[in-house]
């Protein structure tokens, strides 16, 4: 920081001599001298003149004090900004999530973080989650909202939900009738043979909900119809509530699906469905104060709206 540096020069410049200068600042004689000396050295020229006994500045002092004036300005807005952002008035938010979550990010939680936090710069990256992973680790997102079915070592997580991975089907869907409650499952469970000729709406392969998908199917060497295959999970629920086939889906609130009262969900009896929804950041990253309060403020609002959904069913 260069506060010494324009006090000194500054005070000389104003009193016009050594003296006066040191008993402004407090500072003894020889000790200012020995700075100015040093300062002239470092920089290969004079800073001030002698003319009738009084220092006056040379045109590279002139320049110095022009510049560190400059700098000790832009100084200034430096340590004003930190301390803005420090208190969570200014700053930036880097989220990752996955798009079937998206709506209810923006809808439920991003409306309340910007009336707490208006300054602060939110970006939200809609991406599979294995590149939200990926962008965490290396750092280009603060925080992601993922299905964790396997921790990593370089990340802390903070569950939100234990889900299942479920078919949703049409609400006529003969699996509806098909399905029956079992211990431990949260909705109607159909068996992995039930499956067996039904017309699916698949996700492309690098989707980890189609792994989940295909380790079902040829696990059990089911045979089925592709009725089509989606780039999108929302897309393909929205095939659903239009009767064009089933999809493996992970547990989402379907309130924002359209057509979502046409949409049943059914749990699928067999090892391996569960897996953690969690929020997840890098394991020694900085976290502002606002993404704390982000994440917080998205845990408290999935929990009010799963309840409320939940109360519903």
């Amino acid at each position: 920081m260069l506060n010494r540096e324009y006090e000194y020069v500054a005070a000389i410049a104003q009193e016009g001599t050594l003296s006066g200068a040191a008993v402004r600042l407090g500072v003894s004689q020889p000790a200012l001298s020995r700075f100015l000396k040093k300062e002239e050295t470092e920089l290969g020229t004079a800073l001030f003149q002698r003319i009738d006994n009084r220092m006056v500045l040379t045109y590279a002092g002139e320049c110095y004090l022009d510049y560190v004036e400059q700098i000790h300005a832009l100084q200034k807005r430096m340590l004003t900004t930190i301390a803005d952002i420090a208190k969570s008035d200014l700053g930036r938010l880097r989220v990752g999530i996955t798009g079937i979550r998206r709506p209810f990010t923006i809808f439920s939680v991003i409306p309340q973080f910007k009336k707490k936090y208006p300054s602060v710069d939110l970006t939200l990256s809609e991406c599979a989650s294995d590149d939200l992973e990926r962008m965490l680790a290396e750092l280009e997102l603060d925080c992601i909202a993922v299905n964790v079915t396997k921790q990593r070592e370089e990340f802390e997580y903070i569950p939100i939900a234990q889900e299942e991975y479920v078919l949703a089907v049409y609400k006529d869907d003969p699996l509806v009738e098909k399905a029956r409650r079992v211990k431990g499952f949260r909705y109607p469970a159909v068996r992995p043979e039930d499956l067996a000729d039904a017309s699916f709406i698949m996700l492309s392969r690098h989707h980890r909900i189609r792994q989940f998908a295909d380790s079902v199917l040829e696990g059990h060497r089911i045979s089925y119809h592709l009725a089509m295959t989606s780039r999108t999970l929302d897309s393909a629920l929205e095939a659903v509530s239009n009767n064009l086939g089933a999809t493996f889906t992970p547990e989402v609130q379907l309130a924002y699906i359209r057509g979502s009262k046409n949409i049943r969900y059914l749990s699928i009896n067999t090892p391996g469905v569960g897996y953690q929804f969690c929020l997840v950041y890098r394991k020694g990253a900085y976290l502002q104060p606002c993404a704390r309060d982000f994440m917080e403020m998205f845990r408290r609002a999935f929990h009010e709206q799963d309840a409320e959904a939940r109360f519903y069913e």
